[in-house]
Order: C-alpha cells, then structure tokens, then sequence
C-alpha cells in the first residue's frame, strides 16, 4: 500500500453504497448483451439456488432466465461450477483459468482433517483427479457414469462421496479447473471437462491470478478490508495478505465514518463523485451484494440480521434503500401471476412502495409472467 502522511480520505457509508450499486449495475440496468460482463463484474452469481442466480443476473440486465440458460448450455459464455466458498457459482467462461488459477495454490492444499474424515491419502485424492480429468471431455457425464468409469479404482469410502448428492470429491476437482457442470439430463447433472466444454484454456500463474481476483473484487466490493475479501473468498488462512501484499502499490486507505478500510487508488475519484439518492433495489436471494464482506453490519441494522442471513446459510432476496436493506420478500408464481410479499424491517415510504412495484414487475418479465401484484406487510 502506498506510504502516505496525509490523513486518509473521508467517505460516508451513503456514498460507499452508492458507489457499490453502480458498480453491481443495480442503478442503470445493463443490456440483455451485456450479461456475460455483468456477471464478470460481480465476480459471479451464487448458484447452489439456479433460479436466484437467474435472478441475480435479471435485476442487472434486461435479460429473461432463459438467456441465462442460453449462455450457459447453448452459448457456453458462462460456466457453472464450484468456486468462492465451496460454492456453485456461474461466472464467465473466458475467466474460469483465471479463477482456477488463483485457487490452485490457496484453496487446493487440502486440510488434514478433511483427508483423515473422507478416509483417503493425498496420493490418492491427487489420482483420483487425474481419474476423473482423463475421464472427462467435452461429452457430458453424469455423476454415476463418472463414477463407473473410475470408482472401482478407488476405496469404498471415495466412491460413496462421489455418489452422493454433494460435491463432496468433486469440488477440490473443479477448483483445479478440471471439472464444470454440462446441461442437466432429466433429474441429473453433468459435468465436463471445461477446455474440452468451452473449446479454448490457458495456464495463468497462480499468485498473479490470485492478485487480479482481489483486484476485481475490490472494483465491485471496495473500500473492504483483507479480511472481507477473505471471507468472500472462502476463508483460507493468508489468502488475503497474499492478496493485499500483491496489490499494495494500488490501494489508498480512506476512513468510512470511523471504518478503516482499502479501496483502489484508481476508484478514488469515482467514489468521490457518488452520490447517494433513493434507489429502490430488489435483490433475489445469495445475492453478490451481500456475499462480499465479512460484516453486513453496514447493510442491515443488527436487530434485523437473524431476518437476512438466516440458518444453513440461506441469504434472504431484499429490497434495498440507498443501499441499505429495509425489508425481506417472497414470491410465488401461479396462472400467469407473480404474487409478492414484502416484510419491511423499517417504514417504507409510498415513494419507495411504488418504485418497489415497479421492481417486481421487472422480474416478472424476467420470469415470463404477464403481471405482478405486491403486498406489502
């Protein structure tokens, strides 16, 4: 980080906000052509719920959800596979190697726990994945087709975990970039091998790939700490002064009302010009906007936290106010209708009712609906 004497600069948690959104293109709505550099932008939709990654790419480009599953199974523009947190993610297909790159070396070194609990030997989960690669074209398979090929080379314990419902030995596997979901046929999922899928790969070195990870992260997430970056990445020790360390002739402290933080010294005057106004947001759940830091203390009052970031991880969808959450929703679907339930965790203004109906009738385009009607609770 640069070595400066002059006192950091002054932000106010709205303009932080307002900066954000635009950067998540949640203010000006990008183009339906556009949604493959959205999704690269926001370092990915969260996919273990596909409709809310769907949705996740409809409130920033005027795109419907099929051409979300257009660009992954017939343009193959987007990839679906695990990454940040063990997560399923749809990024673009031109940054997988980078992404897989960045994790060879910080997430691939598998913990002794987790070896000694699956019951296998780090010789055998390294030729366990050049089982499944060998076995892996451009030719979708499923998980019991992978399964036969390879698992009678294999002790028991490794092919239950590759029969089962989770990701289990399959993740450290796509995290190598040597495995990303195909088209689902019927009830089950595919994978492939994603040079083979996607038609073109490149090597990139794991620190510098590494370094420009943290660096798009910061464009859309900044000003955060290492440690937000680091529990947006997955929470591996030293991940983030890797990263930090690497950028440090890049970043600027500045203070957020009280807050220490680390943003681009590029993005200095930008966030400088933000300014905050009242922009309605609906937000579907496992949102990227809330996934990025490791506090959501600045996004949503402590009292209502339990309302948002609820049990086994499920992130409810949103409505957003300069940024901040002011209420959690539903939605249900039936004869054409798309019924909304807004519970508000704060007053919502008429103004912001009628911006929030506006929203919801967006997504139902989106969705293929006619209409939507909105109750607010």
């Amino acid at each position: 980080m640069k070595a400066s004497t002059t006192p950091a600069p002054e932000l106010s948690w709205a303009q932080v906000h307002a900066f954000r959104l635009r950067r998540h293109h949640l203010g000006r709505m990008a183009t339906r052509e556009d949604l493959v550099r959205v999704a690269g932008d926001v370092g990915g939709f969260q996919a273990q719920v596909m409709s809310a990654a769907e949705l996740q790419a409809a409130v920033r480009s005027s795109c419907a959800v099929n051409d979300v599953r257009d660009a992954l199974w017939k343009e193959r523009t987007l990839v679906k596979t695990w990454l940040m947190r063990g997560t399923l993610h749809l990024i673009p297909a031109d940054d997988l190697p980078l992404y897989t790159a960045a994790m060879r070396t910080r997430w691939i070194r598998t913990r002794p726990a987790w070896l000694k609990y699956m019951q296998v030997t780090m010789p055998q989960l390294v030729e366990l994945f050049d089982d499944i690669a060998q076995e892996l074209d451009g030719t979708p398979k499923t998980r019991a087709e992978i399964l036969e090929r390879v698992g009678h080379r294999h002790p028991n314990r490794v092919r239950e975990t590759l029969s089962s419902g989770w990701g289990g030995l399959l993740k450290p596997v796509a995290r190598s970039g040597l495995l990303c979901f195909g088209p689902s046929r019927g009830q089950n999922v595919t994978f492939v091998r994603p040079s083979a899928w996607l038609g073109t790969w490149r090597e990139l070195d794991p620190d510098a790939a590494l370094v420009e990870v943290a660096r798009r992260y910061l464009r859309a997430y900044g000003p955060a700490t290492k440690a937000d970056f680091t529990r947006w990445w997955g929470n591996w020790p030293g991940v983030g002064s890797a990263a930090w360390g690497g950028l440090a002739q890049e970043l600027t402290p500045v203070s957020v009302e009280g807050a220490r933080l680390d943003l681009l010294t590029t993005d200095l005057e930008s966030i400088a010009r933000a300014e905050p106004d009242e922009l309605v947001v609906m937000l579907p759940a496992f949102d990227p906007y809330l996934m990025g830091h490791a506090s959501r203390a600045h996004l949503v009052a402590r009292e209502h936290a339990p309302r948002v970031s609820r049990v086994a991880g499920w992130i409810s969808p949103v409505v957003l106010v300069r940024g901040r959450v002011v209420a959690t929703w539903t939605h249900t679907v039936a004869a054409n209708r798309m019924t909304v339930r807004v519970d508000a965790l704060d007053r919502i203004r008429p103004s912001a009712r009628a911006a929030v109906r506006e929203r919801a009738g967006m997504i139902a385009r989106a969705l293929g609906v006619a209409r939507a009607e909105v109750e607010f609770a």
